[in-house]
């Protein structure tokens, strides 16, 4: 079975894509939002000592020195701050020339001014809507900026992704198995019974999916992505899926490449329905996957009555095919 190329480069490649989850995800996160986990190193000219409590500044004496620095790079930007508390402050910023330099300091800059403008409400008595996070023991969690998006990339597209690219494989992976079948079949029929053979085909894409599906779960846990166990089950029902469409395509077509042809023209569509409406094997793989199990007990078993149902459908009909080709 490992003698596959099909088999072997998709281990390889899930085995990469577990291994780069996290990398692959911070760099998302840095395309869109350059400033995470950036903290600017800012200059202040002017007397401002709340807000030099809150950004921790380095001081000027004047603009020009400030500027001079921004220049060779002392700062990444300089803010003129004469501190009123009580009443209307007037701020100046500068930031350097360069556009990807500004691109990372300006929204830094906006989150150190948002706490400074917290801080001064708080002083002048100004109500200030704090939204936390808790854990399920009531206990706070400190969620940084940024975060959010990387654990949308990781459970919503990259998960199902793998999940998707584990499917594909697999049907891919049966449409050669039962065409190997074919060239040896009136040898091997001597010996055994075309039930066996459809049974050992079974076996064999069930074991495929298994391993394909532990080898991503591992490595996602391995690089430090939190995926639950249960989170097998979606994947298998999805390989399952495609593997009893690839079933029963191999029973109407005439060759391997008719057959691949007509497999990729019916599992496409599949996978963009999918997309489309919830609860879907897709969406289940994400849910699982979190291990969120509320609401998913009903779904997951009508799924695998329905891959059942066409895993039986397709065992008769490649039982058909294989007896017709004698």
């Amino acid at each position: 079975m490992f003698r596959e190329k099909t088999v072997v480069l998709t281990l390889l490649l899930l085995v990469a894509l577990s291994s780069l989850s996290q990398i692959v995800a911070t760099g998302l996160v840095f395309l869109y939002n350059p400033s995470f986990e950036f903290k600017a190193r800012i200059g202040l000219v002017g007397n401002a000592p709340i807000f030099e409590r809150v950004a921790n500044p380095m001081r000027f004496e004047n603009l020009s020195s400030a500027l001079n620095g921004l220049r060779k790079g002392y700062v990444d930007a300089v803010v003129v701050l004469n501190e009123n508390p009580k009443g209307v402050n007037y701020v100046e910023v500068y930031v350097p020339k360069e556009e990807v330099k500004s691109i990372r300091v300006i929204p830094y800059l906006k989150r150190v001014f948002e706490e400074y403008q917290t801080v001064l409400r708080e002083l002048n008595g100004i109500p200030v809507l704090n939204v936390r996070s808790y854990d399920t023991e009531g206990r706070p969690i400190s969620v940084p900026e940024g975060i959010s998006l990387k654990f949308r990339f990781i459970y919503v597209v990259l998960i199902p992704t793998v999940v998707v690219l584990c499917g594909i494989i697999v049907g891919i992976y049966t449409i050669d198995v039962l065409y190997e079948e074919l060239k040896t079949s009136e040898v091997l029929l001597t010996s055994v019974g075309v039930r066996d053979v459809v049974i050992g085909k079974i076996v064999a894409v069930f074991t495929v999916s298994l391993m394909l599906t532990l080898v991503w779960i591992l490595g996602f846990v391995a690089n430090g992505v939190n995926v639950s166990i249960a989170s097998v089950f979606p994947s298998l029902t999805f390989c399952i899926l495609s593997s009893s469409i690839a079933m029963m395509v191999f029973g109407f077509s005439e060759s391997r490449e008719q057959a691949h042809l007509i497999y990729s023209l019916l599992f496409i569509p599949l996978i963009l329905s999918f997309l489309t409406f919830t609860p879907s094997p897709l969406s289940l793989s994400v849910r699982l996957s979190l291990g969120i199990l509320d609401d998913c007990l009903t779904f997951a078993i009508a799924f695998g009555v329905v891959d059942l149902i066409m895993l039986t459908t397709s065992c008769l009909i490649v039982k058909g095919r294989i007896t017709k080709s004698l």
